[in-house]
């Protein structure tokens, strides 16, 4: 047994090999020890960790460590103390979300990730969602840019309107009494996007007094970035990924990940996944004793599957996604959830559902050793062939 400590408390791991480091992070049920028969394929050329989360295994069981940021922080201490500076990573379940929320923090720590059974849900609102890292023409998708659009194609419609009109010259001198008009109200102005913006602020010409929308363009583009930055300076900083929030403590009607987890325990958990008569039963049944059930309730309040698609689709590292399409657990990912991860990004995202396979993939299937085995040693996923691989339709 190797333990380290974190913030005071215990952290067991498991090690084996030697090689390019790989980490192995569990889920749900169960603890470093549903990895062994993997560790077993893997170690002759990797050097193999597997580790009890907090609340799991032999790992210490503090409740107030029972969130993702701590788990996440387990994660961060244990590389840190091992001297592990980038490592290949697998997670299953709860383990898929830590190293994926670990990978967000720490890009350049993870070379390459392959997560299984992972709660990847639809959101319900993926046919209208912008994937974040998607090439998209900037029409005003939010309201600074909106805002920046309408005051270009003002500014400019502003100088179109006062060319049409001269404006008098030193030889024809304008009448003192000449009664002041009020401005045109279809002639929309904003002064302080105006350069020299002021009360009496006025269009910028050119030399020979014609208006000059070169400048016109520039100062609304420039005053749109200024309100853009001072917005997001005013901002408390969030996580690393542009417009991805923290979890928050959250209810269970718009969270599936506590409806199907979290509002359970690991006993039944595990009738759910497998008989009592099954071989895996009895293995994982070892651990349910060890295993402190609080954790499943706190770890999986607050979810958002939205978020979780979006960092998946940040993650810049090879990713292969492994689904057992009979989970009895956690929903397979449908087609608009695969659409959505691999959008652009077919060469570096992997889906594969394993028809036939429930929670425990490197547990029912032989086909799950094969692809971490080429998941490891295959510098282009792309080039990876399998039967089960999941394509995008073409339309």
């Amino acid at each position: 047994m190797s333990a380290i400590t974190v913030g005071g408390d215990l952290v067991h791991y498991e090690v084996l090999g030697r090689g390019r480091p790989v980490v192995l992070v569990h889920g749900w049920v169960g603890s470093w020890r549903y990895w062994i028969p993997l560790m077993q394929q893997l170690h002759l050329k990797y050097r193999v960790y597997a580790v009890d989360l907090f609340g799991f295994g032999d790992s210490s069981k503090n409740r107030e460590k029972y969130t993702i940021e701590h788990q996440v922080k387990l994660l961060e201490e244990f590389m840190k103390e091992l001297g592990v500076p980038k490592a290949a990573m697998i997670g299953h379940g709860l383990g898929a979300q830590v190293i994926m929320e670990f990978a967000q923090h720490h890009q350049d720590m993870v070379v390459r990730m392959l997560i299984a059974n992972a709660p990847l849900f639809d959101p319900g609102d993926l046919n209208t969602r912008v994937p974040p890292g998607h090439r998209v023409l900037l029409t005003g998708t939010n309201e600074a840019e909106k805002q920046a659009m309408m005051d270009i194609k003002a500014l400019a419609t502003a100088a179109t309107n006062s060319t049409a009109t001269p404006t008098p010259t030193p030889s024809t001198p304008t009448p003192v009494d000449t009664p002041k008009t009020e401005p045109d109200p279809t002639v929309y102005r904003r002064p302080d996007l105006v350069i020299g913006a002021g009360a009496d602020a006025t269009l910028p010409s050119t030399k020979s007094g014609g208006i000059d929308r070169a400048k016109l363009e520039a100062a609304a583009l420039a005053r749109a970035e200024a309100d853009m930055t001072a917005r997001k300076n005013a901002e408390p900083p969030t996580d690393p990924l542009p417009g991805l929030n923290k979890m928050q403590p959250g209810n269970a009607t718009n969270n599936p990940l506590y409806r199907k987890v979290g509002n359970s325990n690991s006993e039944a958990l595990l009738s759910r996944c497998f008989k009592r008569s099954e071989a895996a039963y009895e293995k994982l049944n070892q651990d349910i004793a060890k295993q402190d059930d609080t954790a499943l309730t706190r770890l999986t309040n607050g979810f958002d599957p939205g978020r979780m698609l979006d960092i998946l689709r940040m993650l810049s590292m090879p990713i292969v996604i492994v689904h057992g399409m009979d989970d009895p657990l956690i929903d397979a990912p449908n087609e608009n959830v695969w659409n959505y991860l691999t959008l652009e990004k077919e060469e570096s995202v992997l889906p594969v559902p394993l028809p036939g396979v429930r929670h425990f993939p490197m547990l029912e299937a032989d086909a799950f050793i094969r692809l971490v085995n080429n998941f490891l040693e295959l510098q282009d996923l792309s080039k990876l062939e399998l039967k089960e691989r999941w394509r995008r339709r073409s339309r």
